[in-house]
């Protein structure tokens, strides 16, 4: 089941984000992420959150049109955002999408990134921002990322460690090297034939490929 999950970072490039969704299967909103997908056409299965966000009009529009809706303390010790990944992940969610989850509060886009190795290894993740596409890679991980005009590809670690990096296809590869914490090796790179393979052995690597 593919899930798109909506926060309320700031979005914009509309066509190209509603290109790289497709027609998920879920749509979870948290709180002021509501706006997003709404911009796009879709029908959100659930609206979660404490509502700080979304504003009277929108609250109003939910309701009327009968969505689902999930009302959460202001108080908590959860972001709306992981509230919504926990609910994607009960729902059955195989793969998820994150927009508007970055972009925003430099607080909350940080946090919103280092939630993503506390998904089970069993759900493929993917962040969509305005101007980049994130892909989380685990522990044995591999993916291939097309070229794209005027594109890089950064690669950063999202433990402390990741050792085995593999990037092939790119204009400086890598052979099983290590990205470690408080280095910038691994950013901005750029892919040189028709895609880049990216592999790692152990740890999280976040694979970025970004816009100007």
């Amino acid at each position: 089941m593919n899930a798109v999950i909506f926060g309320a970072g700031a979005v914009a490039e509309w066509g190209r984000i509603r290109a790289l969704l497709g027609t998920p299967d879920l749509v979870i909103c948290a709180d002021g992420g509501v706006r997003h997908a709404l911009a796009l056409g879709l029908t959100p299965d659930l609206v979660l959150g404490d509502f700080d966000s979304a504003g009277p009009a929108v609250v109003a529009e939910i309701a009327a049109r009968g969505i689902p809706v999930h009302k959460v303390p202001t108080e908590k010790d959860e972001t709306d955002a992981e509230l919504a990944i926990q609910e994607a992940l009960k729902l059955g969610a195989t793969a998820i999408t994150l927009v508007g989850v970055t972009g925003g509060r430099l607080d909350h886009t940080v946090a919103n990134l280092l939630l993503l190795p506390g998904i089970p290894g069993k759900v493929e993740v993917r962040v969509l921002d305005t101007s980049a596409v994130l892909w989380l890679l685990r522990p044995g991980g591999r993916i291939t990322v097309p070229a794209q005009p005027g594109a890089y590809l950064s690669l950063l670690p999202l433990s402390p460690e990741v050792r085995g990096v593999v990037a092939e296809g790119v204009q400086w590869p890598l052979a099983g090297e290590t990205l470690r914490w408080g280095q910038t090796r691994g950013v901005s790179n750029r892919i040189s034939a028709d895609e880049a393979f990216i592999a790692v052995r152990d740890g999280y690597l976040l694979v970025i490929q970004a816009w100007e």
